[in-house]
């Protein structure tokens, strides 16, 4: 199966929602959030803003949607509790010699692989086409993951060599905030 990589077009929205709503928190069964679940429930609005702000890289297998991964500033989310408690976070967390505040940094999630797709290689992929594409426009990629998500974690961990550079709760739940350099 050939999969390919590009950024979002309007008319990917409705596949991409799809792919939200069939791993989102609070619609997956119990049983099934060991392999991985999304959290927050985006509108069509919203993922047009990720695009605007930075982009919404799609991974595409046989014509098929199979995977998305949002990225954005820090500052498209600071209506947000949890992401200004993640912005006010990174001024306190040094990272390779310096507060990682100081670096230009892009926030990346969430990511969603479809069900069916899971287990080749399109996590890495989609986080790769970013890297090597806009993502070169960044320094430093940060991403948060629920500890209730172990899949994801180490995904992000293993796959991507992304380090684990804090630990924080929010609203009765705890977060690892991770981060790597682009190069």
């Amino acid at each position: 199966m050939s999969t390919t990589y590009r950024r979002m077009r309007d008319s990917d929205v409705e596949p991409i929602i799809a792919i939200q709503n069939e791993s989102l928190l609070g619609k997956v069964a119990e049983s099934q959030l060991k392999d991985g679940f999304v959290q927050g429930e985006f509108t069509a609005a919203d993922f047009k803003n990720f695009d605007r702000d930075v982009a919404v890289m799609v991974a595409e297998t046989e014509g098929q949607l199979s995977g998305y991964l949002c990225t954005s500033h820090l500052e498209l989310h600071q209506g947000k509790e949890l992401l200004k408690l993640i912005a006010k976070r990174t001024e306190a967390i040094e990272f390779d010699g310096k507060s990682l505040s100081q670096y230009k940094i892009v926030m990346t999630g969430p990511i969603c692989i479809s069900r069916s797709q899971r287990g080749k290689g399109i996590f890495e992929s989609l986080y790769n086409s970013f890297f090597e594409t806009i993502g070169k426009d960044f320094e430093v990629a940060i991403c948060f993951v629920d500890e209730a998500n172990p899949r994801s974690l180490a995904a992000h961990i293993n796959k991507l060599l992304m380090r684990v550079v804090d630990e924080f709760e929010f609203g009765g739940r705890n977060y690892n905030l991770l981060a790597r350099e682009i190069n």
